[in-house]
């Protein structure tokens, strides 16, 4: 069993010799995440946040990727402890979330690996830095015991919930299955359609209304999802094209739905929302008398587009048949 004990004055014992050589296949899986992590352009946000928690980026952990022997493995531990254990947490975090597919892809083209041989070294590196994780732990525990690692299991526990808050800034970029661009009527249409979503998604007042008792069944609407179209669509200038995933037109196709259906029911007025959503800066909706019929005739021009290019595709197929349900609530 993997240990790191210390000696009388409290330093690290000497390691064995051959400490270095057990860990490689983990440490060698822990650098390859890890250095992903902070590769991914569509992460800053959840980079951000595991620099501010752990203090580790991109030059850190290339610096403990590069770890080459039980020596310099032997002065990390007695140095910096509580650094290593940081980038061994974010590590498995990184493996174990969608980034683990980059790694496994890595190693099955570089050394050639059938399926099954893949899955058994994946897993094996994810025990061994398991390993690793428990004997920092108690290493940095030391005497005090539960007391100390208490604090240590919350560090786990907060990098964990930043993978899970941007796990879909996370997944690898899926091809473009179109390229749009919009006038400033329909991005703004758009940008519309999700705010009002989320609103309606996250009202207090879910009881009130039919549409937002059925709104979870809309299954392509998540806040990460959401919250990630809502920043592309935000940073789009009128006019710019825009590389759009199948994923994002049906959600952009859902969420249009949901904007045409509050607008042609009672919910906002129920609820009060006219007033609270910010009409006045989508020219789409700029008055009264013509923001009903604008938001649907933009609604409709998209949706048709979508049911005409995507409709044989199950996930649209899927998206029509829950809106459609949605509707016949209205009745």
């Amino acid at each position: 069993m993997l240990s790191f004990t210390h000696s009388p004055d409290h330093s690290l014992r000497p390691l064995p010799p051959t400490t270095y050589a057990q860990l490689a296949p983990a440490l060698s899986a822990l650098g390859m995440a890890t250095q992903h992590f902070f590769q991914v352009p569509a992460a800053a946000t959840a980079q951000e946040a595991i620099t501010a928690l752990t203090r580790l980026d991109a030059p850190t952990v290339a610096q403990l990727a590069g770890l080459a022997s039980t020596a310099e493995l032997e002065e990390t531990i007695a140095t910096r402890p509580l650094r290593l254990y940081d980038y061994v947490l974010l590590g498995r975090a990184a493996l174990i979330s969608p980034l683990g597919a980059a790694v496994r892809a890595y190693l099955r083209q570089h050394m050639q690996l059938s399926d099954e041989e893949l899955e058994s070294l994946f897993t094996y590196c994810l025990q061994l830095s398991a390993e690793l994780e428990n004997a920092l732990e108690q290493f940095l525990a030391g005497p005090s015991g539960a007391a100390a690692l208490a604090p240590l299991r919350r560090r786990q526990q907060q990098i964990e919930a930043v993978f899970e808050q941007h796990e879909a800034s996370l997944r690898p970029a899926l091809p473009p299955a179109a390229t749009l661009g919009f006038d400033e009527g329909r991005l703004q249409l758009l940008r519309l359609a999700l705010l009002l979503t989320q609103e309606l998604r996250h009202t207090t007042a879910a009881s009130a209304h039919p549409l937002l008792k059925a709104l979870p069944s809309l299954t392509t609407l998540s806040d990460s999802a959401i919250e990630a179209i809502t920043t592309r669509l935000s940073a789009v200038e009128a006019g710019e094209r825009l590389p759009l995933s199948l994923p994002e037109l049906v959600l952009l196709y859902q969420v249009l739905h949901v904007c045409a259906l509050a607008f042609v029911s009672d919910v906002l007025g129920t609820l009060g929302l006219e007033d609270a959503l910010p009409l006045a800066d989508y020219p789409v909706a700029a008055t009264p008398g013509t923001s009903r019929q604008a938001v649907a005739a933009l609604a409709t021009g998209f949706i048709g587009w979508v049911d005409r290019e995507f409709g044989q595709e199950p996930t649209v197929q899927q998206a029509r048949q829950e809106i459609a349900a949605l509707a016949e609530l209205l009745g």
